[in-house]
């Protein structure tokens, strides 16, 4: 498993298959059907190939799961000529490819290319670039000869029974939900005598066993099929369409508990193992829960890097953590039993959670499959709070500070088994971005202003941004922070940039000192005016869709999301004939699931802004989608401005409570004004 694994895996006392490292030629298996017939329906204009079928069976059995995939195809462009680049994968611990036949068919004649071509068997490591060693294989032939006016046609098997998941099986079929004429299948058959669960997108409407001797099937075939009705801004769960899943596994509960084993086993330390020092050495510095914590998860995340391994049947079973600690490298699942050894021994109760790092939305309406998951990480129970440790992340110097992670649903791996958990959505208690920019414009409307702006960048991809930048050399880093500088701020003549990551913090600051000329508008004679900088929102999207959808399904929105915008401008002193003005509307409501908050302040000559919205959840219902696009119209989109005022007799001032510490403000601190007051809700 990996932050990119493939699946999970499953405990299994089934010996390893001899590896399959070539490609076998023979006829299909006896269990494959004859592939469907062509259809009538007329080819686009300007088509590019034109299906005339495409079938997948599949078969669970004693020999594991066989995967037969055919398809026969007429190239009517150049543009289809790639279609002759064919490559079948497989991993060679786990099972084999077969290919039966690959044909062109043209002028009605059969041309058999494997008479004269074989594939080419190699191990590419896709990728490598990303750390990950899966040791798939893949067979490649480029198809000679191949013209315009051709038909292609190819069929091959590939089979997989893991080492490691034994007699289980799972898996799923998927067609296109793109509309294109043609005849498409997918087949699923299995013994009668095992107890396979499957289940079909609720689109495709009701499909019934069929019995074939000693087997059980269930098939489903389109014919010049339209595109699928998909539900436009809805969550993920619901638009999965055109999908058959099977797992043999009796539940989400079952897996966990056959899970739990390679986990557990993995996470026992040796007696005279060099880890026993480290344990000692944590142990010594802090009798304090959290401290271990804490230094367990930075020894995991510092000492031991991240190299995916899905060898020999690793991508389901994790290596013993002595074994990961004598190499120093290992994938999601090596520094999660190794977290959790280290906390165990340190007296920290903590588990091996199965997590899907998009989230999971909809997991809990799926058959309990390995595949619904790509990650690993550790649970860690300090006190009543849960705290979600992940070895692959880099940079957690304060776990009491980590952000809420995204997944809606986690599978515990426990020895007596466990359901899968919701996972309520969190809020970040910080933002993701901070813009803030100090203006002083003291000198005079008419001249340049000094400039300081400093922007606070907190998220995953912000401490890669750091490693970056502290592997620059001082010259280099610098011209990238310019760059950034200039695309953030372009009208700014930059004197300037510096960068510094905050680790009590877990945040990146980027600043920048120039000078730059505001835009006024106005004449002496009438007065002058400006519209502060990030002091402005734009109106929410309308959350509609065309009235063949689904009109009750509940809309996603962008979450997490926390951004905020600080602005001071520093103004010249009045003259006596006019005063300062500021125009601008307090704003505090919370509308389509984000929470709007804007705070306007003039004290002094000196004018305070800060402006922030923050998403509260991931998704809203229907009916609160039609309170937002109601409410649209009305919404608050004007821009904050300043006036000279000819009618003021005094400086008139406007207090705002949030802004009142003014300069002695940290915009780097945990509470800070882009909170807000609490959100009032119309």
């Amino acid at each position: 498993m990996a932050r990119g694994m493939v699946a999970l895996a499953l405990v299994s006392a089934a010996p390893a298959m001899a590896a399959e490292k070539n490609v076998r030629y023979a006829k299909p298996g006896n269990w494959v059907l004859p592939p469907p017939a062509p259809t009538s329906g007329a080819t686009p204009s300007g088509a590019a190939v034109r299906v005339v079928y495409s079938d997948i069976q599949t078969r669970a059995s004693e020999q594991g799961d066989e995967v037969y995939t055919s398809w026969r195809m007429k190239l009517l462009t150049a543009d289809a000529l790639a279609v002759g680049n064919i490559s079948a994968t497989w991993n060679p611990a786990a099972g084999g490819a077969t290919v039966h036949h690959l044909n062109i068919i043209r002028d009605g004649k059969v041309i058999n290319v494997l008479s004269g071509t074989r594939f080419a068997v190699v191990q590419r490591e896709a990728n490598l670039e990303s750390a990950a060693l899966d040791g798939q294989l893949t067979a490649t032939l480029q198809v000679p000869g191949l013209q315009v006016g051709d038909e292609l046609e190819f069929a091959a098997t590939v089979r997989s029974k893991d080492p490691t998941l034994g007699d289980h099986h799972f898996g799923f079929s998927m067609l296109s939900p793109l509309g294109n004429p043609g005849a498409y299948r997918m087949r699923l058959s299995w013994p009668s005598t095992v107890p396979i669960h499957w289940q079909a997108s609720p689109d495709m409407g009701p499909i019934v066993p069929q019995a074939e001797g000693d087997l059980t099937s269930i098939s489903y075939e389109l014919r010049d099929p339209d595109a699928s009705l998909m539900t436009e801004g809805a969550p993920a769960r619901y638009n999965i369409r055109r999908l058959i899943e099977y797992s043999n596994f009796a539940s989400w509960k079952d897996m966990s508990t056959q899970l739990w084993p390679l986990f557990d086993q993995a996470a026992l330390i040796g007696a005279a193992s060099p880890l026993r020092q480290e344990i000692a050495r944590i142990a010594a510095q802090s009798n304090d829960p959290m401290g271990r914590a804490q230094a367990a998860l930075q020894l995991v995340q510092d000492k031991l890097r991240y190299v995916y391994v899905g060898l020999g049947g690793g991508n389901y079973r994790p290596a013993t953590v002595d074994e990961s600690w004598s190499r120093r490298f290992g994938d999601c699942k090596a520094k999660t039993v190794l977290l959790m050894a280290l906390l165990r021994e340190l007296g920290v109760p903590a588990e091996a959670v199965l997590v899907n790092s998009n989230g999971g939305d909809g997991l809990d309406a799926r058959l309990a499959s390995p595949m619904m998951f790509d990650h690993v990480l550790v649970r860690a129970r300090i006190g009543d709070q849960p705290y979600w440790l992940d070895g692959t992340r880099q940079g957690d110097r304060d776990i009491a500070r980590q952000r809420p992670v995204p997944y809606r649903w986690v599978l515990p791996l426990r020895q007596e088994g466990a359901g899968l958990e919701a996972v309520a959505a969190g809020v970040p208690r910080q933002p993701d971005l901070v813009e803030y920019i100090d203006i002083d414009q003291r000198a005079g409307i008419d001249k340049p202003a000094k400039i300081v702006a400093r922007n606070i960048l907190r998220g995953d991809e912000t401490y890669q941004l750091r490693v970056q930048l502290a592997g620059m050399t001082a010259q280099d880093a610098d011209r990238a922070v310019q760059t950034y500088w200039r695309q953030q701020a372009g009208w700014v003549d930059v004197d300037k940039v510096g960068w510094r990551y905050d680790d009590a913090h877990a945040a990146l600051v980027l600043t920048l000192e120039g000078t730059g000329r505001t835009e006024w508008k106005g004449s002496d004679e009438d007065g002058w005016s400006h519209y502060l900088f990030g002091a402005g929102f734009y109106a929410p999207d309308n959350r509609k869709r065309p009235r063949d959808q689904d009109q009750a399904a509940p809309y996603a929105i962008n979450f997490p999301r926390f951004r905020c915008y600080a602005t001071v401008l520093r103004l010249p002193r009045p003259t006596g004939d006019w005063h300062w003005n500021v125009a601008g509307k307090r704003v505090n409501r919370t509308l389509g699931g984000v929470a709007y908050w804007r705070g306007i302040s003039l004290i002094d000559n000196v004018v305070r802004s800060v402006q922030s919205s923050h998403s509260l959840v991931p998704e809203i219902s229907a009916a609160e989608a039609n309170i937002l696009n109601a409410a649209i119209p009305g919404f608050n989109t004007s821009m904050t401005r300043v006036d000279q005022d000819s009618s003021l007799q005094a400086d008139v001032g406007r207090p705002e409570p949030m802004l009142a510490k003014g300069d002695e403000i940290d915009w780097l601190d945990d509470a800070t004004p882009c909170d807000g007051p609490p959100p009032v809700t119309p």
